[in-house]
C-alpha cells in the first residue's frame, strides 16, 4: 500500500502545478480521503480561495481516492479523470478541506480485478474552517492496470 506522503510526492513530481497549491493528503480510512490546502497560496484578487485552485484540488482529490483504492487491492493502475461536474456554493475565506468518497467501491474493485480496468464515480465536498460547504464535485475516473 502506498503512503499518503509517497502519493503526494508522486503528484508533485509528475504535475508541477500542484507544487503551488500546497495541498496535503490528510487522511485515508480505506473508504474516504481528506485533502487540505491553505488559503494563502490559493487566494484570488478578492482574498478568497481561487475557484481554479478549488477545481484542481477537487480533481486531485478524486484522482487520489481512485489511486489509493487501486493500491489497496494490490492493483496499482494509471488513473485519469473522464468526467467532472463542479458547483461553487459559497465564497471561501479560509483554508479548504475536501472530503471525497464513493458508493461504487466493491463494483470498482471487482471490475479492476477481472478486467484490468474499471471506472469509479466519486463525490467530493469542500468546506471552510466553519464547516460550511463551499463547493460540491462529482466525477468519474478510469483506472487501467
Amino acid at each position: 500500500m502506498i503512503t499518503l506522503q509517497a502519493l503526494e510526492e508522486q503528484v508533485r513530481d509528475a504535475i508541477p502545478l500542484t507544487r503551488h497549491l500546497h495541498f496535503r493528503f490528510d487522511e485515508f480510512d480505506g473508504d474516504m480521503l481528506t485533502v487540505v490546502a491553505p488559503l494563502g497560496p490559493n487566494h484570488n484578487d478578492k482574498g478568497t480561495f481561487f475557484a481554479g485552485s478549488q477545481a484542481a484540488l477537487l480533481t486531485l482529490a478524486g484522482w487520489g481516492l481512485t489511486t489509493l483504492l487501486t493500491h489497496q487491492i494490490g492493483q496499482p493502475a494509471d488513473v485519469v479523470a473522464v468526467e467532472t461536474q463542479l458547483k461553487y456554493t459559497l465564497p471561501l475565506d479560509s483554508d479548504l478541506r475536501i472530503t471525497v468518497t464513493t458508493e461504487q467501491r466493491e463494483r470498482f474493485e471487482e471490475r479492476l480485478n477481472q478486467r484490468g480496468r474499471a471506472s469509479l464515480r466519486i463525490s467530493a465536498t469542500g468546506c471552510g474552517d466553519d464547516g460550511k460547504t463551499v463547493c460540491e464535485f462529482t466525477a468519474a475516473y478510469l483506472a487501467r492496470c
